[in-house]
């Protein structure tokens, strides 16, 4: 049952070959195609949502500046 034999590491190779295969297929299916991750949206300077900022010693964090710049 545990011997080695010409037939058992033949049968491995097979399912050890198949498995490799399959996981390849599964990979190729899954990933995000080249064009897609070669250029990043860049945003324009409309969509940015950075905020000026200070820093407020009494409560010891950033704040925002302007009122009008917060999200509402």
């Amino acid at each position: 049952m545990f011997g080695f034999s010409l037939t058992k590491l033949v049968v491995l190779i097979v399912v050890v070959g198949l498995v490799l295969v399959l996981f390849r297929f599964i990979g190729q299916r899954t990933a995000v195609p080249t064009a897609a991750r070669a250029k990043p949206k860049v945003k324009s300077p409309d969509e940015t949502s950075a905020f000026d900022t200070e820093y407020d010693a009494e409560s010891d964090t950033f704040v925002v500046r302007d009122e009008k710049n917060q999200d509402k």
